[in-house]
């Protein structure tokens, strides 16, 4: 069983493009200066790597919460190598480093959410382990 997702692109100004999907929600694109953009969103890199890491993310509250997790804060901050010399100037490596803040929570339920997040649930790092290597690691904070 598959289930198709559509999104229209358009050309705004300059390299600036808008994705809208067919409720009307959108993101914004734009490449660096350097590249002849107007920086005025992330680059379709960034984006990428922006998935990434809400993918992720939404996968670890999920499983979190059924593990009865008391968390109050969710940041993951990526980090990416690129490869610059000869295009397609891809993603070598990617961390996620997810930095979560609540009440007593358990690190090993932490990572168990990190673990089955990278390879059984986020779509978006399904597609990319295949080309790119993606490390974790994580940070509790108490509230």
């Amino acid at each position: 069983m598959s289930v198709q997702k559509k999104i229209n692109l358009e050309w705004k100004t300059n390299l600036q493009f808008e994705a809208k999907n067919p409720k009307g929600l959108s993101v914004d694109f734009d490449v660096p200066i350097a590249h002849g953009g107007d920086e005025t969103a992330l680059s379709p890199m960034e984006n990428v790597l922006a998935s990434l890491a809400a993918c992720s993310s939404l996968n670890v509250l999920i499983i979190l919460k059924k593990k009865r997790q008391k968390v109050t804060s969710y940041k993951i901050k990526a980090t990416a190598d690129k490869k610059i010399d000869t295009p397609p100037k891809v993603f070598t490596k990617i961390h996620l480093k997810h930095i979560v803040t609540g009440e007593n929570v358990n690190p090993e339920a932490l990572r168990k959410a990190i673990e089955f997040s990278e390879e059984k649930y986020c779509s978006v790092a399904a597609m990319l382990k295949e080309s790119v290597e993606i490390t974790s690691s994580y940070e509790i904070m108490e509230d």
